[in-house]
């Protein structure tokens, strides 16, 4: 990453300075943080090729990506590994792709508007592509949209006005970005981010055929408390219900859409346990455990593994294998963006 002056920093590289190999090695570098990759430009009539330009506008990473077909992955052990809880949009110029995110089926095409969450599972097989995309920490959207963790693998179709609209948006932000100030940063991203929050809302609407009701609204209120109270012992459907002045009937009937209040609410604490394991190799277990109120070593690594489908030990030593591969990257000089997002991750609780 350099900086110029005072303007947004910078860090890319374009397969015309490269030979194949570099290309490849500066591809999967730059990716990693987000996606394993494989069967590079398989079918294809030429070499593979990629060209990266990003800027990190605050706490928010946005750039441009072209580059061949490929296979992208992205499992639970990829996830501990970049030990980075962010949400990505990315509007594609060209190219496509087709597979899964999480549980749901997925399919872009040119002028699509996709929604991932860097939280869960991806797997996918793109033709040549060309996008836009938009890395942003997860409590910017939280303050804005319900039920974020369900966005993964939301699509906005590109035949849509809003979608056209923001997809215009970010190709000025492209255009614009290398000559703003930090200052200037921070008024557009937070504009950014609104009119993200606006199309996305608008395509949940359109999708339910229906606006956020007050049952929706009053739901919002009380997942941001949920959240500002995880750490606490305190923190049961019963003092909810009590906090809101709702009666348990009609707090079981608010998070129902969500599996009960009690699952959201052990979903929530696990998805915090699940990073700071992620982002520590000597984090203890039991100290996670105790953090987010998940009960015994027994209990917390039984849920766990119920709901990642690996143990914590090996969540914790991912982050080693993560923290292992950046130091060989540095050495490249290739790993810039992952330094980068570890620095901007909202902090975790002590």
């Amino acid at each position: 990453m350099k900086a110029v002056s005072s303007l947004v920093p910078s860090f890319g590289f374009s397969a015309d300075r490269m030979r194949p190999d570099e290309n490849i090695a500066a591809w999967r570098a730059a990716v990693s943080t987000f996606f394993d990759v494989d069967e590079l430009a398989a079918g294809e009539p030429g070499p593979f090729q990629a060209e990266v330009r990003s800027y990190a506008m605050g706490s928010v990473l946005f750039g441009l990506a072209r580059a061949s077909g490929q296979h992208f992955r992205r499992d639970t052990r990829t996830i501990a590994r970049s030990g980075v809880d962010h949400v990505i949009i990315q509007s594609y110029v060209s190219g496509g792709y087709h597979g899964t995110a999480g549980a749901r089926p997925i399919r872009v095409t040119a002028g699509d508007i996709c929604v991932l969450d860097l939280a869960q599972t991806l797997e996918t097989w793109a033709s040549p592509f060309e996008n836009l995309t938009l890395v942003v920490p997860r409590p910017m959207l939280d303050a804005r949209l319900l039920q974020t963790q369900h966005l993964h693998g939301l699509v906005l179709a590109g035949d849509s006005a809003l979608t056209a609209l923001l997809a215009r948006h970010l190709n000025a932000l492209l255009d614009y970005a290398p000559q703003m100030s930090f200052e200037q940063c921070q008024a557009v991203v937070e504009g950014t981010i609104s009119l993200v929050s606006a199309c996305i809302r608008g395509e949940i609407e359109r999708r339910d055929a229906e606006s956020i009701t007050p049952a929706e609204s009053s739901l919002f209120r009380i997942r941001q408390y949920i959240e500002a109270q995880l750490s606490s012992a305190d923190l049961t459907a019963d003092s909810v219900a009590t906090h809101f002045g709702l009666s348990r009937t009609s707090l079981y009937r608010l998070f129902a859409p969500l599996g009960g209040v009690a699952d959201y609410i052990r979903s929530r604490r696990l998805h915090h346990a699940f990073f700071d394991l992620a982002g520590s190799r000597t984090t203890r277990i039991s100290e996670v455990a105790r953090r987010w109120q998940l009960g015994t070593d027994a209990h917390f690594a039984r849920s766990f593994k119920a709901a990642y489908g690996i143990s914590p030990r090996v969540a914790r030593e991912a982050a080693g294998l993560g923290s292992q591969q950046h130091e060989s990257d540095a050495d490249a000089g290739l790993s810039t963006l992952t330094r980068w997002m570890r620095g901007i991750a909202p902090p975790r609780a002590e």
